[in-house]
């Protein structure tokens, strides 16, 4: 995984005008490359396509606005190959890369930027950093879709980002954060630590839910409350239902009678009853049709069953060009649907969630004056061994979409589980070497100790 909020955070910075200038020499290749291209298709779209079009837009403009228009309306000759018409395709097309590439990677240079205010976490202003950090965490999704919505995911993220720097790079904070043991709705570190196990919860409880059926919420509706609606027919009558049907007296109750006992037959049973729409007749011509017209093979090839196979066959080949390559639904995208949510993915504040935790629990040994980590400890190791197990099975298990064509199963160990698993494995490991001797005081059981061992590949 390339992106820098989900890696371990290190001391280096690097400035967003370097990594611009780190991208250069492969955007001026990049640029170079496609703006010749340009050059020699441009001209000639433009003199078979697009210069009649804007001819006749740019004539039928000026015959609204009743401007002065030569007499002769016919478009002079250029050659697809002229060197006006070269010279213009190049530096249109060098303009306009060069515009979408450099905004481009201008905005990931400094979006991607640390979740940093002068070398001090953004909420160090703050007139409460840690409620302002805990805030940030709790940041539910918004009820209505959209950007909103969005800015919501992305202020979350960054919230975990900055506790994950704040976790490994400023011991102050991290005693700040054990020593806030006043608070309300619980310390510090306990409201901390459970919005984290939370999101790595996630994990296991999507990948349970999948494939389940969703329940039926029915909401509570007292008797008394409810308003009976107004009657808009008879009502029931009130005679005992078992007895015998009175045989009908008049000419209107014996027709309604006839009509009802049709439609009832028909309704049970409507082909026995209504009969084949060609009727018999026609039925027999067209049996006779298709042994006098078709081949045994042919008609063999005209089955449901065979048709249904052919066209699999070419919505195969369909979905193996490039041109069905935007409706596949590759094994990647199906499980970081999945494990990670959708529509916005939550693997990074996910991962950062991991770190932070892993740096927390590690430095309460020295840190933690109160000792208020130290019965947390176990549930941090069973939530990460729990979540490792259930995506490692899960990953091992999932079957591809049928859209899937080009599948196989050196795919199913994808960049985004490898990361979420790699994140686990090392925070079993510092856990373990950190712990491994207080193992027994901690509450940790021998089972959960020897299963992060094997995790972490300690031995």
């Amino acid at each position: 995984m390339s992106d820098p909020s989900i890696q371990r955070v290190s001391n280096e910075i690097t400035h967003p005008l370097e990594k611009i200038k780190s991208k250069m020499p492969d955007l001026l290749r990049e640029l170079s490359l496609t703006s010749a291209g340009l050059s020699i298709t441009g001209p000639i779209l433009y003199s078979l396509t697009l210069r009649r079009i804007a001819w006749r837009t740019s004539l039928a403009s000026a015959r609204f606005f009743r401007w002065d228009i030569p007499h002769t309306q016919e478009l002079s000759y250029i050659p697809p190959y002229h060197y006006g018409l070269v010279l213009r395709s190049l530096l249109s097309g060098l303009l306009l890369l060069l515009i979408w590439r450099v905004s481009n990677i201008a905005f990931s240079a400094y979006v991607a930027q640390e979740p940093l205010k002068r070398g001090q976490p953004l909420t160090q202003d703050s007139n409460d950093p840690n409620g302002s950090l805990i805030n940030g965490l709790k940041a539910k999704k918004a009820a209505v879709k959209g950007f909103k919505n969005l800015a919501n995911d992305v202020g979350k993220s960054f919230a975990y980002w900055e506790l994950a720097i704040i976790s490994q790079r400023f011991p102050e904070r991290r005693v700040a954060i054990f020593k806030d043991i006043d608070r309300l709705g619980g310390t510090a570190w306990s409201q901390i630590s459970a919005e984290c196990l939370r999101m790595v919860d996630g994990v296991t409880a999507r990948i349970s839910a999948h494939g389940r059926p969703p329940m039926q919420q029915q909401a509570l509706v007292r008797v008394e409350d409810l308003q009976p609606l107004p009657r808009l027919g008879m009502p029931l009558k009130q005679e005992p239902i078992f007895m015998s049907t009175p045989q009908p007296s008049t000419r209107r109750e014996m027709v309604e009678a006839k009509v009802g006992t049709f439609v009832k037959s028909v309704g049970d049973n409507p082909v026995t009853s209504y009969g084949s729409p060609l009727g018999p007749k026609g039925t027999q011509y067209i049996e006779a049709a298709r042994e006098k017209l078709l081949t045994p093979e042919q008609r063999q090839a005209l089955t449901p069953a065979n048709i249904r196979s052919q066209f699999y066959v070419y919505l195969t080949r369909f979905l193996r060009s490039w041109l069905g390559q935007p409706f596949r639904q590759t094994f990647a995208r199906r499980i970081r649907s999945i494990a990670f949510g959708q529509p916005f993915s939550e693997l990074i504040p996910t991962i950062n969630a991991v770190y932070s935790l892993t740096s927390l629990v590690t430095a309460s040994l020295k840190e933690d004056a109160y000792g208020k980590v130290a019965k947390d400890i176990p549930l941090v190791m069973r939530t990460f061994i729990v979540t490792y197990q259930t995506l490692d099975r899960f990953a091992g298990t999932l079957s591809p979409h049928w859209t899937d064509v080009e599948f196989s199963d050196s795919q199913r160990q994808t960049d985004d589980v490898m990361a979420m698993l790699g994140a686990l494995k090392h925070g079993l490991g510092d856990t373990v070497k950190a712990f491994s001797g207080l193992s027994a005081d901690l509450g940790i059981r021998d089972q959960d100790m020897r299963m992060a061992k094997a995790i972490a590949g300690i031995t």
